[in-house]
């Protein structure tokens, strides 16, 4: 899986530049043995502005190329926000997001959040500049003003 995240990631200058998470969990689709799609999750307490909360965030959802249209993007997203809010009984989920892949998001309920997200790196704190999307389950601020990931950024 890491050389599949490396070639559709790793040519994006903020995906280089950031150390990022290991997966606690990966949802995987296959056909005919092969790997076809996959989403990684990140278990970890948050602090939406000074709430902790138990949060998964979603890391490196991913369709190759030749399987992309036909629906395995949504049905890991899907099986996501089961695994999130059942059986990890989390209260948020949270992604980092590219502008272009908002509306798809949206669609799966899905909302995008403007506010401060700041993430560890060896050399401290740092700020996420771009997009940033949850999924609540929890009694959790509609409209934060920070979210601190509490960790390396997913």
């Amino acid at each position: 899986m890491k050389t599949i995240i490396d070639r559709e990631f790793g040519h994006i200058p903020i995906v280089a530049e950031i150390e990022w998470s290991v997966p606690d969990w990966s949802i995987i689709i296959y056909e005919e043995g092969q790997i076809v799609a996959f989403v990684n999750l990140i278990e970890r307490i948050i602090y939406v502005d000074t709430i902790a909360c138990r949060a998964v965030g979603i890391n490196n959802l991913i369709t190759l190329n030749k399987y992309r249209g036909k629906g395995y993007g949504q049905k890991l997203m899907l099986a996501a926000k089961h695994m999130i809010c059942g059986r990890l009984r989390s209260q948020l989920g949270i992604l980092l997001c590219a502008d272009n892949l908002i509306p798809f998001y949206q669609k799966l309920n899905w909302r995008e959040i403007q506010c401060t997200v700041l993430f560890n790196q060896t050399y401290g704190k740092r700020t996420w500049e771009a997009k940033t999307m949850i999924l609540s389950f929890g009694n959790l601020p509609n409209s934060p003003c920070q979210i601190d990931l509490n960790g390396l950024p997913w």
